[in-house]
């Protein structure tokens, strides 16, 4: 945090920096701070990242800190509530700067792809655009870290110590959708269906009627139920098909 002082300057001087982030160093590092970077990046940790998620950054110009993997920008990073767009960005190491212009919209040439988007893909940038809305810059403010744990006082030995030893008693993390919707085990047409089915993107008859695609006649269910057919009817409360 203290980029001015000496141990700050000596590791950018040992193991370097990119885009205000001290580098891991390939093989040359040291054991001790490829411990250290494990603990900042959350991996190995069977506890799921103790330290990681309890540190966010507080963005003022944006510079330093990393668009799609620091926590910038609600309770989980960018690169886990938007996976997809994530695989697909060019340049995963994009800064907050380079993503995001004063008004807070989302343009230029760091919104890149590895290829073209497909529809679903583009209602995804859209989602993604409408959060960064109420984004805005400060160009006189560096950004900085934060301490979950006591956002005033920062980081102190003492409120990791009682992080770690209370920490196995905790309840297990609840995990986001993202996590259940782009695993790398569930097959890419399956999450898409879930994606869609979640947003309610689904082309049910409802959303058809409000596209202009089928008579308001046509909207209901085909059992006969007298219902509408939409997301929580087919899937929830449908006595034929809710029950498959």
């Amino acid at each position: 945090m203290d980029r001015g002082g000496l141990w700050y300057r000596v590791l950018v001087a040992r193991y370097g920096e990119k885009a205000g982030r001290l580098e891991v160093g390939g093989r040359s590092a040291s054991s001790w701070w490829r411990e250290i970077v494990k603990i900042r990046d959350g991996v190995g940790d069977a506890e799921g990242g103790w330290f990681a998620e309890r540190v966010s950054k507080k963005v003022g110009d944006g510079t330093s800190t990393y668009f799609w993997y620091d926590r910038w920008l609600g309770d989980v990073p960018l690169c886990t509530r938007f996976r997809r767009l994530f695989d697909l960005a060019s340049n995963k190491l994009s800064t907050v700067a380079e993503m995001v212009v004063p008004s807070g919209e989302a343009v230029g040439e760091s919104w890149g792809w590895r290829r073209g988007l497909r529809v679903w893909e583009e209602e995804m940038l859209e989602e993604c655009r409408q959060l960064l809305n109420g984004v805005v810059l400060q160009f006189d403010l560096s950004d900085r870290w934060l301490w979950d744990s006591d956002s005033d006082a920062g980081y102190t030995v003492r409120s990791a110590y009682q992080q770690l030893t209370t920490h196995a008693e905790a309840e297990p993390p609840e995990v986001t959708t993202g996590d259940l919707i782009w695993h790398k085990k569930v097959p890419l047409k399956v999450s898409i269906f879930a994606w869609r089915l979640l947003r309610d993107r689904l082309p049910t008859k409802n959303n058809l009627l409000r596209r202009g695609v089928v008579d308001a006649e046509a909207v209901m269910c085909v059992t006969g139920c007298g219902l509408e057919e939409s997301v929580p009817h087919l899937f929830i409360h449908c006595p034929t098909f809710g029950t498959l």
